[in-house]
């Protein structure tokens, strides 16, 4: 069995690959929709710069929660608890459809 080797240039043909493909061509759409919603959603609802809630947008959904930046109201924090279940579940589905096209790529 061949190994695969990581490389940039094949990682984003899979990634325009999935852009293209009829199938996924939503996901990396909707990824970028819940970024950018959760970057002005926190911004204007938590007082937050841009680039912290573009921060915290991020660290959310990739789940790794530094715990730095956090909701203050009960409402923010019902809001975030819908955007991660979301956002998780899409990148996700993205995340694993770049994979899958890279591996049919390299064979």
């Amino acid at each position: 069995m061949r190994s695969l080797q990581l490389s940039f240039g094949a990682l984003l043909g899979a990634f325009l690959e999935v852009a293209r493909n009829p199938r996924t061509k939503a996901l990396p759409w909707m990824a970028l929709a819940l970024v950018v919603f959760g970057t002005a959603f926190y911004s204007l609802s938590e007082g937050w710069t841009v680039i912290q809630a573009l921060y915290f947008s991020v660290v959310s959904l990739t789940t790794v929660g530094y715990g730095d930046l956090h909701p203050t109201t009960d409402a923010v924090r019902l809001v975030t608890v819908f955007y991660i279940l979301a956002g998780v579940g899409i990148l996700l589905a993205l995340i694993t459809a770049v994979i899958q096209s890279y591996v049919r790529a390299q064979h």
